[in-house]
């Protein structure tokens, strides 16, 4: 009997673990498309944000190459916070000529 109110315990409590974890992640991620939308985005963002739209067009797409295309901010301070409005992913297919290019202004894909 006690070894049946241990198991039923544990299992409860690893259950409400378990939640926390995944209310945890879906705040997370509506937390980074919130980030996305309202600022200006450092690399790893802007290539998590084009990548489904590549992996839609095509299961086999991989990255290529990013690159920031912001003019607007002068001199030395473009780059400094690592983070910008403007970006140009591209994607290809192994093997063949296909590519993919995404581009995002202000956290947005054009």
């Amino acid at each position: 009997m006690k070894k049946i109110i241990l198991v039923v315990f544990l299992l409860l409590t690893s259950i409400g673990t378990v939640e926390e974890v995944s209310a945890r992640s879906i705040k997370s991620v509506k937390d980074t498309l919130e980030v996305f939308e309202h600022q200006e985005l450092s690399l790893k963002q802007a290539i998590d944000l084009a990548y489904p739209s590549a992996l839609k067009w095509n299961k086999k797409a991989q990255l290529l190459q990013a690159i920031n295309i912001d003019l607007d901010k002068p001199g030395k301070s473009i780059g400094s916070d690592d983070k910008r409005k403007n970006w140009n992913v591209q994607f290809g297919v192994p093997d063949t000529n296909k590519l993919f290019l995404v581009t995002i202004h202000k956290g947005k894909i054009d």
